[in-house]
């Protein structure tokens, strides 16, 4: 029999019409193709429903349906015009999902904010900023000076709190990190930190596998560095509001066996510039002369020659704390609004224009103790 004979009830006697046989083939056709392509449709209905032996039908029609991939093409038409197709996921699952994507949001909010300098709000003389100052018996006199020059802004309220003979190279005498995060953050709350170690560090040290290193071996730089870099990130603030002025040790003078201070405060500069909320103040400049050595006397911005630095070599004089607290300040001005206070440094306090921060701090200095 050929195919021709098969088609013969389905030709129409009247030329233009369609016999009624290929009609109904075509509406059964037709029916079970939109049953196909609706069946998973077709299920939801029937299961919100309850109807038992309606839903052992459509369970039928949806396996054959997704075993065959009928209900692909409609599901990409539904997907493009938006239509909800509906799942499984229970509300709980939904809220977890979310509250993930809100933590990574989160994290990536605060990964960009560290990206950037801290952000510290102008003060005033109604709202002024708290500033800490601190770190080892250096700061005594620094300290004191920074308060007294902050104190003329108008804008500023400050805490000293220095300790003789600390630093970061002996935490079992006095730990410095644990002193910053457990009293100095929670209790003082400043909004800026003023902070300067080294001129004890220049000593043997134990790490924490208890082996001693030698001061300024490879070992003994890797350690210090790791201490250095990890004080730091204790002093970020999650808020990123919190700001860090962390100074270089200056140069000390010959015959105080104060050894290492320009290897420190390169450590401290190339730590500070992979965190914006930390901020590195070069104090060698202010403290040495035209060819960064040490200097025990220098000239001020009017001319006037101040003794810089007290009889043991170490230590700044009021007259050196006082041209270094200045340009602190002029540091915290380029980073905080302070026009609603005063700052106006007295030529005879203030270091003269050519005297500058480095760009770069070189990893040790010729001719330095």
């Amino acid at each position: 029999m050929s195919w021709k004979k098969l088609l013969r009830p389905f030709r129409s006697k009247k030329p233009g019409t369609m016999p009624a046989g290929l009609v109904l083939v075509i509406m059964v056709l037709g029916l079970s193709l939109a049953m196909a392509l609706n069946a998973d449709a077709t299920l939801r209905k029937s299961n919100s429903k309850g109807d038992g032996w309606r839903n052992g039908v459509a369970s039928v029609i949806a396996t054959v349906s997704d075993t065959f991939q009928f209900t692909f093409l409609r599901s990409r038409v539904d997907e493009a015009l938006g239509k909800n197709q509906g799942s499984k996921i229970d509300a709980a699952e939904l809220v977890r999902r979310q509250q993930e994507a809100d933590a990574a949001q989160q994290a990536q909010d605060a990964l960009e904010a560290s990206r950037h300098p801290p952000t510290i709000a102008a003060p005033t003389p109604a709202t002024p900023i708290h500033l800490w100052v601190g770190g080892d018996s250096i700061t005594q006199t620094l300290g004191a000076s920074l308060q007294r020059v902050l104190s003329t802004t108008g804008v500023f309220t400050s805490t000293l709190d220095y300790h003789v003979s600390t630093g970061l190279a002996r935490p079992d005498y006095f730990n410095w990190p644990e002193h910053l995060v457990t009293d100095v953050l929670p209790k003082d709350q400043p909004s800026i930190l003023v902070m300067m170690f080294g001129a004890n560090d220049g000593q043997n040290m134990t790490d924490l596998n208890g082996h001693g290193l030698v001061r300024g071996s490879p070992e003994w730089l890797t350690e210090y560095r790791r201490r250095v870099a990890a004080t730091m990130d204790l002093l970020k603030s999650p808020t990123n509001d919190r700001l860090t002025i962390w100074l270089g040790p200056p140069p000390m003078g010959p015959g105080t066996k104060v050894h290492g201070m320009d290897e420190i405060a390169y450590i401290v500069w190339s730590e500070a510039r992979s965190r914006p909320w930390i901020q590195y103040f070069d104090t060698w400049p202010f403290l040495s002369d035209a060819n960064l050595q040490y200097e025990l006397e220098g000239v001020s911005s009017d001319g006037s020659r101040h003794v810089l630095r007290q009889k043991d070599d170490v230590h700044m004089s009021v007259a050196g704390a006082d041209r270094v607290s200045w340009a602190i300040l002029g540091q915290i001005a380029t980073l905080v609004d302070l026009s609603a206070g005063k700052v106006a440094p007295p030529q005879s306090e203030q270091a003269p224009d050519t005297v500058i921060e480095r760009t770069e701090i070189p990893p040790t200095m010729p001719g330095a103790e």
